[in-house]
């Protein structure tokens, strides 16, 4: 009869242990649908640090002079919140500008405009192929940079040279930027052109100067 007795305690002790792990169980499982359920509701999010290089063009309205171009590279950072259709703004410090050249203008025939700048670009994409860990986009938004340091080299108060002084030259400037890019896994790169939109001369209404930009850029996607 004891026997018995203690046979029975056991079972009821182990159906109790059983029904308690069931339970945590099954709350486990209504939390990991909730949670599932609430994330399927969110965007896609990513986030991540960035760099590039520039190839700069100088674009103008003067038959006396031509444009060369110069090199630069830029760094950053870009947060994308969307799915196949999406949002990327960016905040890069990019380094600007371009050369003037001709044979009147100087000794050296060159004149330097370099711009340091804060650049945020606002993109609108989409993912032309979304197959997980590879996606083809194409991107286009508006971007504002702000210059942070200009430097002219050399200065001229030549009447042939469009540029007397860093002064003429505005502090922040508009321009559109369209482009694709690819992901693999973590890694996010892109290749866009920055056309400029507004005059960056304040020196004549009669001089029109803009910045256009070739960029590539590799990022890497933290989430």
């Amino acid at each position: 009869m004891k026997r018995i007795y203690t046979i029975f305690t056991s079972t009821a002790l182990y159906v109790s242990k059983l029904r308690s792990e069931m339970k945590k169980f099954l709350a486990a499982i209504c939390l990991i649908t909730v949670v599932s359920s609430v994330e399927a509701q969110l965007p896609a999010f990513s986030i991540g640090p960035k760099i590039g290089y520039n190839s700069n063009t100088l674009s103008f309205n003067r038959d006396s002079i031509s444009a060369g171009m110069r090199s630069a590279f830029q760094c950053g950072a870009f947060v994308r919140l969307g799915g196949k259709v999406y949002i990327q703004p960016e905040i890069n410090y990019q380094v600007k500008g371009g050369v003037f050249e001709g044979e009147k203008l100087s000794a050296s025939g060159l004149q330097k405009i370099t711009l340091k700048t804060i650049t945020v670009p606002v993109l609108i994409g989409i993912k032309v192929i979304n197959s997980g860990p590879i996606n083809l986009r194409l991107m286009a938004g508006p971007t504002m940079s702000f210059v942070i340091d200009k430097t002219l080299d050399p200065p001229s108060n030549s009447t042939l040279w469009p540029i007397h002084s860093v002064d003429d030259i505005k502090n922040s400037l508009w321009s559109l930027q369209m482009g694709g890019g690819i992901d693999v896994f973590f890694l996010t790169l892109d290749v866009r052109y920055e056309v400029g939109l507004n005059n960056m001369y304040t020196g004549s209404e009669s001089f029109n100067l803009k910045n256009n930009i070739f960029n590539m850029s590799l990022g890497i996607k933290f989430l």
